[in-house]
């Protein structure tokens, strides 16, 4: 299977027909271009012992299935924390995402947990007879909903809102590249919407203008466990709030804006 992205040059990628979203073929899953974003920043001006600590995404528009050039800068700069701005730019020129995460200096091995984040582990993904490909009825089957796995515990599509389910990529990010655990995530977490979708999509709309994941430490494993649920407030908005674990136990937590109207 070819991956989410083909590098043409140094900072430009040929988007494949994997990461097309569920809604048009011509138009990206959010999911693969933050974590494109995520490694730009991991590659940019990298120093021993700094992690990413959190990554916020804005989707600044659809997000084209066509070569994206990757730009990235230091905002701040400091010996323990840094903030990096990533923006990914469509060959019309105009900017599609923009990213900004904090990278940190690792916590010493020896530091003490606080007992809200002593892992505790939790149960593996069940077994693959429990595989949904397409998560929303009526959505394409294509790209990106063939290019991961998703296996529920609890809830699902059309059950309230709520669902733990754990999910893992199918191919790679990048050609000829093992997939970091931060970009595991951000092709994952992208999807709190639709692991949770309770409204007819031909009445209803309930999409994301935003993705801001944090983790308190990286990602064991291909695996994502995400705890997910969907809230809306009539006159108002909604929002997506994961609690996202591996087999280890809580690694993080995920938030998403949503725009809630009638189609």
């Amino acid at each position: 299977m070819e991956p989410f992205y083909r590098r043409i040059d140094e900072d430009r990628f040929e988007s494949t027909p994997a990461t097309a979203g569920p809604w048009r073929p011509d138009a990206q899953h959010a999911g693969p271009p933050s974590a494109l974003l995520a490694r730009a920043m991991e590659l940019h001006e990298p120093r021993d012992g700094m992690r990413l600590a959190d990554v916020r995404t804005d989707i600044l528009g659809p997000v084209p299935v066509a070569p994206l050039t990757i730009s990235v800068q230091t905002l701040r700069g400091g010996r323990s924390m840094e903030l990096l701005e990533a923006t990914a730019v469509a060959d019309d020129g105009r900017p599609a995402l923009i990213a900004r995460a904090w990278r940190i200096q690792r916590a010493p091995e020896d530091f003490p947990p606080l007992a809200e984040t002593i892992d505790e582990a939790v149960d593996g993904p069940p077994e693959a007879s429990t595989r949904i490909e397409s998560l929303i009825p009526g959505a394409s089957r294509a790209g990106y909903s063939q290019s991961v796995e998703w296996r529920f515990v609890e809830g699902g599509v059309g059950t309230g809102g709520a669902s733990r389910v754990w999910g893992r990529q199918l191919i790679g990010l990048v050609d000829e590249e093992e997939p970091s655990p931060w970009q595991r995530v951000l092709v994952l977490a992208d999807s709190g919407g639709g692991v949770t979708f309770s409204l007819d999509p031909t009445q209803h709309r309930f999409i994301n203008c935003d993705l801001h994941v944090a983790l308190n430490r990286d990602l064991e494993g291909e695996w994502l466990q995400m705890d997910a649920a969907s809230r809306a407030s009539g006159g108002h908005g909604g929002i997506v709030h994961d609690v996202l674990s591996d087999q280890r136990g809580r690694i993080g937590v995920a938030l998403q804006a949503m725009v809630a109207q009638d189609v």
